[in-house]
């Protein structure tokens, strides 16, 4: 399933890269969340190259509706994380896939097709950044840590996080938005950075990621503090050390 996976992720990546920069005209699904025709057709490739190896198995994806087909496997896919980003011309987005049996991730990649980092991790077999094995920091104090963030489309929630932010400015090295939930969750995991969190997501924007910090030997949970599942709308990312004492720090429990 892995190198399936991984030739998914490939496939989908080439399709993006022929589509990058070439964007005419915006099209919104709904207020600040864009979709292209560089999604779609990334999604279709994926779906379609697991499909002729697994067409009994579920799919959740991004731009399409649940293909259930009451397996106990399922793939979860964000076809282009970050599409801002891709749209604006910044090269730093992903592909994002994710197996789950029985609701929990055993398996997931996230590749930037830009830069040609693949995130991949196995459940009980670790984490790698190509060849590279990850294991995330150990830093101890919050004002050596760089913090990640993502904010969602929510206007609301968005402030919420931002209250947050301001409250703690100071608290952290820095702060950092790369504008890939995915990258900057898996950022966790090779150090970049030491924390993360968000308010509001769905579980394609971060399943893969959630098992490549775990498997580096980090932790994550929603924000209160509570095992991550796929029906989670929030997630916080960390070196494990400090996890706790974070939560304890955005004031949400």
């Amino acid at each position: 399933m892995k190198s399936l996976m991984l030739k998914a992720a490939k496939a989908a990546g080439k399709v993006i890269l022929e589509n990058y920069g070439k964007i005419d005209k915006l099209k919104f699904k709904a207020p600040r969340s864009i979709v292209t025709k560089a999604d779609i057709l990334s999604e279709q490739t994926i779906v379609k190259t697991i499909r002729k190896k697994f067409p009994e198995h579920n799919f959740l994806t991004e731009e399409s509706d649940f293909i259930d087909k009451k397996s106990k496997f399922t793939w979860i896919i964000d076809p282009i994380d970050g599409t801002t980003n891709f749209v604006s011309g910044i090269p730093n987005f992903a592909v994002s896939i994710a197996l789950a049996k029985n609701n929990s991730v055993v398996m997931g990649v996230v590749y930037n097709p830009c830069t040609d980092e693949i995130y991949l991790a196995e459940k009980g077999k670790g984490s790698y950044l190509n060849n590279k094995r990850l294991k995330v920091s150990t830093k101890k104090k919050f004002k050596e840590c760089v913090l990640g963030f993502s904010l969602p489309s929510d206007i609301g929630i968005s402030r919420k996080s931002l209250s947050i932010l301001s409250r703690n400015y100071g608290t952290f090295r820095a702060l950092r938005n790369s504008g890939s939930a995915a990258l900057n969750l898996c950022y966790v995991a090779d150090k970049r950075f030491d924390l993360y969190f968000t308010l509001n997501l769905n579980s394609w924007d971060v399943a893969a990621a959630k098992l490549v910090v775990e498997e580096a030997g980090g932790k994550t949970t929603n924000t209160h503090n509570k095992k991550w599942t796929i029906e989670d709308r929030s997630i916080v990312g960390s070196n494990r050390i400090i996890h706790n004492k974070f939560i304890r720090l955005l004031k949400l429990i």
